[in-house]
């Protein structure tokens, strides 16, 4: 939601489909294949990211324990925390000021939340959340080919393919098995989306 917020106050070059989420984080503007990129609202932007990888990374934990069984489920926690670390990483790193470390901790997001889904949907035998999974990877395969074509077009699309169905689905899991008896069926088993 704050990414929403924030990309409507940036340079009007800046687009959803064409321009990076970490583009919304730049502390200065700056030209990215011709386009002039500037981000009015960058700190918002830096402190959503800090705060929202600190709340996938408790999630993920809080998650674990009560929900993910298995090898599976133990594999992605520990995913889900190698993403929300990345997440931090990525507001306290904004790309125009370090792009070297932003890369190295922004990287690993991208091939830890799809595993961590896929290996989520594993756990809890769940199809529907296999299928996210691919949804992930499908954005992640396609993000990468055009990063490293330096293509212009369609780079922000993939990488929100990659990246916003496992936060929206994290927390459909998430509601599903919290509070006392919330998702619960008659025999006491946790209820998930198959």
């Amino acid at each position: 939601m704050t990414e929403l917020v924030v990309s409507r106050h940036t340079s009007t070059d800046y687009s959803l489909a064409h321009s990076t989420i970490s583009d919304l984080g730049n502390t200065a503007c700056r030209t990215i294949r011709g386009d002039v990129l500037c981000s009015d609202w960058h700190a918002g932007m830096n402190v959503a990211f800090v705060w929202f990888g600190l709340t996938l990374l408790l999630g993920a934990l809080l998650l674990g324990l009560r929900a993910l069984p298995g090898r599976a489920g133990r594999a992605s926690v520990a995913l889900w925390c190698v993403s929300g670390l990345g997440t931090i990483g990525v507001g306290l790193a904004p790309v125009n000021e370090d792009g070297a470390l932003h890369s190295l901790v922004a990287v690993p997001i991208f091939v830890a939340q799809p595993l961590a889904l896929l290996l989520m949907g594993l756990s809890l035998r769940s199809r529907s959340t296999i299928v996210v999974a691919g949804l992930s990877f499908v954005g992640v395969v396609g993000f990468a080919t055009l990063l490293l074509t330096d293509a212009t077009s369609y780079v922000g699309a993939f990488e929100r393919l990659a990246l916003w169905p496992g936060y929206l689905w994290v927390a459909v899991i998430a509601l599903a098995v919290s509070g006392p008896n919330a998702g619960r069926t008659t025999s006491g088993a946790a209820r998930i989306p198959a």
